[in-house]
């Protein structure tokens, strides 16, 4: 459309729209001279390129003329082959009829907004709710992007559509890749943390900045009405962390804090509107929340400047006290860090402890300091055990069994409380008295079982019962896969302690299932080997790989392990061999004979035995697979193969935690001597066939506090149980189909202190006393027989009465006997009984290997098991039976269980 009279306002035009316009007057009216004058209707300001591409391929030169001299001199101006389009606001009736016989029409071409607007966006008419919006066809005319706005299908420009558009390019979503679609709240927010965009959202025309906040705040309501506030405050780059600073002062009704709101609805020129502020709030927290952990190192920088600026309005609002409580600020995290350090000091395990740490892992910013939350947790699960109950070790064998089970978890938790606190005092004073309590715990439990090791060792090879060793390891597992024609993979993680173990075993958990290789018809629990004395790789590695009590090298470990009866060509590949050249995770002769099914390979990775010796870099307590040199490159080789693992060490270790340097001459390693002189504090003779060394005598510290030489990282060689107990992990794939005979899952549970709370006991259970604690045998004094006796394997628990009554229930059910009925595949329902009971009494939480090991059903079955399961218990699709961890556990839901099938309260 045009017209005669002048705009009300000059109308800024961008190029797009101006090319779009001259090229649309020259499609109808340009039947005359080839390269007119055209003079438009604009304001006469121009930062663009002055020449124009015109889609015939003609050339337009855009000259602004703020007067009328200015218009003449460009009129009497020689021009070449270009079409000249002059913008200027002056009215027609001013030019004059000698300039309008000389320019294009003879007229001043006007430029209605809609019509360039709408053919644009390739639809017709805009619908009356957009066209009603007077500010809003100059704004998409002056923000029409380069390619022009996108092609609609539809007819109508619909309001909606275009100012999702316009905002879009307005608020710069393309820098950050987002696009109309993507505006939200969040957007929104974010749009307002960046860089000068705030400043250029100001630059607009006062009439669309109006129109476009108005618009926003229809559509996102109180956080975007509370965010334009801050903007027309002049304060809008400080939307977010004011945000989270409002986050904490309006949830608190203290004086304090409603004298501080006063001071804060200021800052928002007088807003006045609590709903909208508690919008904002809530938005930022969530916002800031997402932006520390994002993946973008950029974004997660930027998240923590915004907490950086919240804090310094803190201050400036004088609201310290008032935010203390804040889920997402600084001050809050740091308070409840406090709250926990208190709760840790007063050393009594309970609701209070469990509390403070739980508010503590539920700040925001808990997962940034993830490392500190897991300390603090480790820190409470060693006040959880100091509440316990501990009894000294009756044997070698229990030690070993309890070390693998308990408290290896303890000695973890240790490290880890022993990392430390950087920066707050009080939370390091409640580290150390923690850890100076469990860690004398743990000296007494070393004392008591250096005493049993004594007299083991004295009896010798013949009194070991079932207690395994580690020169027996291959006699009495490997040799059995390899006469199964098992292909085998043994992992010597030289220096492998049970707290490493345990920490190990949960990450491999992800990809494989953890098996017991002497289980035999039992069930499957971790074993434990003891090592050779004294505990070093030169004695107890070469054991291992002799399959009897040896000391040696490298070289004669190989010379007996190819010399064994382990089968052809079974070889051992220690540090140098086994590493590859350039661009090879490992050498190609050890790939070669993990391809071969009929040889045993032993790989020797020094990874932890080299840290005790040199240090890790970091503070990071603790280890991860990523850690352990190529074991992960090594076990996806093993997977492929087909090969069983088992990843098992020479010894273990203890850690440098501040000890005492005993001076001495006649020291052997850091933690043995040889020597005739007796033995003293922290120290135990070790006599007898088991001990490898001249005289088969030593003198070994079993304080993990002492040693003999320099401080390093941590020492062997000594008699504690973190030393002499050798951790075995046997592992199989999934799903495997031919599991070894007398191998069965091992279904690993922490100590029951491990746990974050206990489980909560439904309000209708049946109130069942506990079973009669099973009477310990005493420690002997005098030594016998007695002590080399290993204690009888522990039977599986039986289901407690008020477990099998609802069992018993479940399966009495008409419901249950239909949904059998209903199965395509009629599974036996002892192995249904067997499954849930399994279930019931692992708290609702098994693996997949281990259900279907206890309900009698094969393994390579137990994927089609546990979904005949789900057809029989899942009643409407309601999960009551569910696959977690990517289907390698399942899950009961106990709660829902009752509910489906009517169960009466009687049964728990």
């Amino acid at each position: 459309m045009t017209s005669t009279s002048a705009p009300t306002h000059a109308l800024r035009i961008n190029p797009v729209a101006l090319s779009q316009k001259v090229a649309q007057q020259l499609d109808r009216h340009g039947n005359g001279d080839a390269y007119p004058v055209m003079v438009v209707a604009a304001e006469p300001t121009w930062s663009h390129d002055p020449v124009l591409a015109l889609p015939d391929g003609r050339q337009a030169r855009v000259v602004p003329c703020a007067s009328l001299l200015a218009v003449w001199e460009h009129l009497v101006a020689d021009r070449g082959d270009e079409v000249l389009v002059l913008l200027t606001d002056i009215p027609e009736t001013s030019l004059g009829h000698g300039v309008r016989s000389r320019v294009f029409r003879q007229r001043v071409i006007t430029v209605e907004p809609w019509d360039l607007v709408v053919d644009a966006f390739g639809a017709q008419v805009p619908d009356a709710a957009l066209e009603s919006e007077r500010w809003a066809g100059p704004a998409l005319l002056d923000a029409m992007p380069p390619a022009g706005w996108p092609r609609l299908a539809t007819t109508v420009l619909t309001r909606e559509v275009a100012l999702r558009h316009l905002a879009a390019a307005r608020l710069g979503f393309d820098r950050r890749g987002n696009g109309p679609d993507d505006l939200d709240v969040t957007t929104l927010l974010r749009w307002s943390a960046e860089p000068g965009a705030v400043e250029a959202f100001t630059l607009l025309r006062a009439e669309e900045r109006a129109g476009l906040a108005s618009w926003l705040v229809e559509r996102f309501g109180g956080p975007a009405r509370a965010l334009f506030a801050l903007v027309d405050a002049g304060r809008g780059n400080d939307a977010l962390p004011l945000g989270l600073v409002c986050e904490a002062l309006w949830s608190s009704e203290t004086p304090e804090a409603v004298r501080a709101q006063g001071r804060v609805d200021q800052y928002f020129g007088g807003l006045q509107d609590d709903l909208a502020i508690r919008g904002l709030a809530q938005a930022a927290a969530q916002m800031v929340g997402a932006m520390l952990i994002d993946r973008d190192k950029g974004i997660r920088r930027q998240g923590h400047a915004l907490l950086d600026r919240a804090e310094q309005l803190v201050v400036q609002f004088n609201a310290a006290d008032s935010v203390d409580h804040s889920p997402t600020l600084r001050t809050g995290f740091t308070r409840r860090l406090t709250t926990a350090a208190h709760a840790l000091a007063a050393g009594a395990s309970g609701a209070g402890l469990d509390v403070a740490v739980n508010e503590l892992a539920q700040h925001r910013l808990a997962q940034v300091e993830a490392e500190r939350v897991l300390r603090v947790r480790m820190a409470q699960r060693l006040v959880r055990w100091l509440g316990t109950e501990v009894e000294a070790p009756a044997s070698v064998a229990d030690g070993l069994r309890r070390q693998i089970g308990e408290w290896g978890w303890v000695d973890r938790a240790l490290h880890h409380v022993w990392a430390g606190e950087d920066a707050h005092p009080e939370l390091q004073r409640a580290f150390r008295t923690v850890f100076e309590r469990a860690q004398q715990r743990r000296r007494e439990l070393d004392r008591a079982f250096a005493n049993r090791l004594a007299a083991w060792a004295a009896a010798g090879p013949g009194n070991d019962g079932d207690l395994l060793t580690v020169e027996n390891l291959l006699p009495r597992v490997v040799e059995p896969l390899i006469r199964a024609d098992r292909p085998v993979l043994l992992v010597v993680l030289d220096g492998m302690s049970a707290a490493v173990a345990v920490e190990l075993a949960e990450e491999l958990s992800q990809h494989w299932v953890e098996y017991d290789p002497l289980a035999g018809a039992g069930t499957g629990q971790r074993r434990a080997l003891v090592a050779a004395l004294p505990t070093l790789t030169a004695v107890s590695r070469t054991s291992l790989f002799a399959g009897a009590l040896r000391s040696g090298t490298q070289a004669t470990e190989r010379q007996m392990f190819a010399q064994g009866r382990w089968g052809p060509g079974a070889c051992v590949f220690h540090k140098g061999p086994s590493r590859g050249g350039a661009g090879e995770v490992f050498a190609g002769e050890l790939a070669e004979a993990m391809a071969d099914p009929g040889r045993l390979v032993a790989v020797v990775i020094n990874t932890v035995d080299e840290s005790l010796a040199n240090g890790r870099e970091g503070d990071e307590a603790g280890w991860q697979l990523s850690d352990l040199g190529f074991l992960r490159s090594l076990l996806d080789l093993a997977r492929s193969s087909g090969r069983a693992v088992l990843i098992t060490s020479d010894h273990g270790h203890v850690l440098e935690h501040g000890g005492e340097h005993v001076k001495t001459a006649d020291a052997a390693s850091a933690r043995h001597r040889i020597s005739a002189s007796p033995a003293g504090p922290g120290e135990v003779e070790l006599r007898g066939p088991r001990v490898v060394a001249d005289g088969q005598r030593i003198v070994a510290l079993w304080d993990p506090s002492l040693r003999y030489r320099p401080s390093r990282a941590g020492y062997h060689g000594g008699a504690a149980l973190a030393e002499v107990t050798i951790p075995l992990l046997a592992y199989l794939v999934p799903n495997v189909a031919d599991v070894p005979k007398g191998w069965a899952p091992v279904q690993e549970r922490p100590p029951e202190w491990w746990e974050a709370q206990p489980p909560e006991t439904p309000a209708d259970a049946v109130s069942v006393p506990p079973p009669a604690p099973r009477p310990r045998r005493k420690v002997p004094v005098v030594v016998g027989d007695a002590l080399f006796d290993v204690p009888q394997q522990t039977p599986a628990p039986t289901a407690r009465p008020a477990a099998i009554d609802l069992v018993a229930a479940l399966l009495a059910t008409e419901l249950f006997q239909a949904q059998h009925a209903l199965t395509p595949r009629r599974v036996d329902p002892g192995k249904i009984e067997a499954a849930v009971r399994a279930l019931v009494e692992a708290r609702g939480v098994l693996s997949t290997a281990v259900l279907a090991q206890r309900a009698g059903e094969l393994p390579a079955r137990a994927g089609g098991f546990v979904t005949t399961l789900q057809r029989i218990f899942n009643v409407d699709n309601y999960p009551v039976l569910s696959q977690i961890d990517d289907g390698r556990s399942v899950r009961l839901d106990i709660a829902l269980l009752r509910t489906q099938f009517g169960l009466p309260a009687g049964a728990a």
